[in-house]
């Protein structure tokens, strides 16, 4: 990402976030809405979060989507995680593979998806306000 004021970037990516999780816990019950609609805005929000902590503690990160390199940034700059961070890289394939290849996406569990966008929010929260 091109340099910035580190606590705005975080800000912007904590209130992206909230947007995503807010979809997903709006349509979470709702069977009409597809689970790649879900896991999509699941792993958007996670991955926003993982971004602001980064950007919160000066990490430069590239555009991705790819959750396992971002949780690999976390790892690499000793930034203490709980473990739901690791777990996040269950929902990459809902940000590019699911929304495309239809027959082979697995059930979501919804629920777990929003539990675990509901930890990083947590985490990321306290980490962008140090």
């Amino acid at each position: 990402m091109p340099p910035r004021d580190r606590g705005d970037l975080a800000r912007v990516l904590l209130r992206r976030a909230a947007a995503d999780e807010a979809l997903v816990r709006r349509v979470l019950d709702d069977s009409e809405i597809a689970d790649a609609i879900i896991g999509f805005h699941a792993q958007q929000a996670a991955e926003k979060l993982i971004k602001a902590v980064l950007a919160a503690r000066g990490v430069r990160f590239a555009r991705t989507h790819a959750l396992g390199y971002l949780i690999g940034l976390v790892e690499s700059h000793g930034i203490d995680a709980p473990p739901s961070v690791a777990e996040a890289d269950v929902l990459s394939p809902w940000a590019v593979d699911f929304r495309y290849e239809t027959e082979s996406e697995p059930p979501l569990d919804r629920r777990a998806a929003l539990d675990l966008v509901e930890q990083l929010r947590r985490w990321a929260t306290d980490e962008v306000a140090r």
